[in-house]
C-alpha cells in the first residue's frame, strides 16, 4: 500500500478487524492511512478468541454484504482487483468479496502449503481456498512456485512484503540498551489449546533458558493463558503486551533468540539471521530452515537443545535483491489496475 500511493495509485483499504483495534493501532507505525471500510470489528470491537466469535464475525460480514454489495459493485471501475494477503480468513472473506462484485482476485503470499491441513488450522486450508477463487498468485518462494504449479498468473516475488517492512524502517531502528533477552511469541489456537504441551513448554523455557525471556502475548494468548501466567517466576519471564510492528521489530533486532509459532516472525528472523526455534508441527515456510532457523515438530527436548545452543544459528542479515512489494505493484501496473 505504500509502494502504492508513492505512486500515486489510487486504492481503499477494507478492514475485518480480527484483532480488533490493536490492527487500527497499528497503521499509523506502518505508515499507512485509516481504513476506508471497516466491514466488520471484531465482535463488538473485541478481538475474536473463540468459535462463537468467529461465528458472529462471519454472520456480520455476510449481512454487510447484503446491504452493500449492489453499492459497491457500482462504484467499482472496470478494472478492479481486490489484493488478499497470506492466510487468515479475512484472506478467504476478501476473495469471496471479489468474486461476488465481479472484480480479480490477487493473493500475496500464495502457495505457501504445510502438507497438513490441521497445522497450521485454519491458515493451511485459508490458503488452499483462496488459491482456487484468486487469479493473480503471488508466491514468495520457489516452494510456493511448485505448489501452484500448472495455475495461471504465478508471479515470483522473491520473498514476503514482511521484508519491505523491515528494511523500509532499518534506518530508524534504535539500539536496545536491555540486557540480553530471548523473546517467546506463541499464539497460535492449535498450540495455546493444547494444554499438556503448554505447561511442557514453559516448564522447558523456564528451566533451560540462560537468558531473561519476554513474553509476547496478544489478548488471545494472555485470556488461555490466565491460569499459567501466576504462576511464571518473575525473574525468568517477563510480561509484554502486543507490541506495533515498529516497536516489535526493535525487540527481535536486539534479541539473543526467538521461540515463536508465528510464520510471520519466522520470515522476520530469517531475513535478520536471528536464531529462532518455530514451535510448531509443521510449518508452510521455508525460510531460515536449516540456517538460523530450527523446527520443534511440538518436540520440547528440541527446544530444549535449542535453548542451549542458540548462539550456534546466529546468521548475518541477509536483505533480497529484490523488494517483493515493487514486484507486485510492477505486475499490477502492468495488467492496466493502476487506474
Amino acid at each position: 500500500m505504500r509502494r502504492l500511493s508513492e505512486r500515486g495509485i489510487p486504492f481503499e483499504q477494507w478492514l475485518t478487524l480480527q484483532q480488533s483495534d490493536r490492527l487500527l493501532d497499528a497503521l499509523p507505525g506502518l505508515g499507512l492511512p485509516s481504513p476506508d471500510r471497516i466491514i466488520v470489528n471484531g465482535r463488538h470491537g473485541r478481538p475474536l478468541t473463540g468459535l462463537g466469535d468467529v461465528l458472529f464475525w462471519l454472520s456480520r460480514i455476510v449481512r454487510w454484504t447484503v446491504v452493500n454489495l449492489s453499492r459497491a459493485r457500482r462504484k467499482l471501475g472496470k478494472k478492479s482487483i481486490i489484493v488478499v494477503h497470506g492466510d487468515t480468513m479475512t484472506s478467504v472473506v476478501g476473495a469471496v468479496l471479489a468474486r461476488m462484485l465481479g472484480a480479480d482476485c490477487a493473493h500475496v503470499e500464495a502457495g505457501l502449503r504445510s502438507g497438513n491441513w490441521r497445522h497450521p488450522f485454519p491458515e493451511e486450508l485459508d490458503r488452499r481456498i483462496v488459491g482456487r477463487i484468486a487469479q493473480i498468485h503471488y508466491a514468495p518462494s520457489p516452494e510456493a512456485e511448485a505448489a501452484l504449479r500448472g495455475r495461471k498468473n504465478v508471479v515470483p516475488t522473491h520473498g514476503n512484503t514482511v521484508i519491505d517492512a523491515i528494511l523500509d524502517r532499518a534506518s530508524s531502528q534504535g539500539t536496545n540498551v536491555e540486557a540480553p533477552y530471548g523473546i517467546v511469541l506463541l499464539h497460535r489456537f492449535e498450540f495455546l489449546n493444547n494444554s499438556p504441551l503448554v505447561a511442557r513448554t514453559l516448564e522447558s523455557l523456564a528451566n533451560s533458558s540462560p537468558l531473561k525471556l519476554l513474553l509476547v502475548l496478544d489478548d488471545h494468548a494472555r485470556h488461555a493463558l490466565r491460569e499459567q501466567l501466576p504462576n511464571l517466576d518473575p525473574t525468568k519471564f517477563e510480561l509484554r503486551d502486543k507490541l506495533s510492528h515498529a516497536l516489535f521489530v526493535e525487540l527481535v533486532t536486539s534479541a539473543s533468540f526467538v521461540v515463536t509459532d508465528s510464520g510471520g516472525v519466522q520470515e522476520e528472523t530469517a531475513l535478520l539471521g536471528i536464531p529462532t526455534l518455530i514451535h510448531r508441527i509443521a510449518t508452510e515456510r521455508s525460510e531460515g530452515l536449516g540456517h538460523n532457523a530450527v523446527l520443534s515438530q511440538w518436540n520440547v527436548d528440541t527446544l530444549t537443545t535449542f535453548l542451549n545452543t542458540y548462539s550456534e544459528y546466529r546468521r548475518p542479515v541477509s536483505p533480497p535483491e529484490d523488494s517483493p512489494s515493487e514486484l507486485i505493484v510492477e505486475d499490477l501496473i502492468s495488467r492496466g489496475y493502476q487506474n
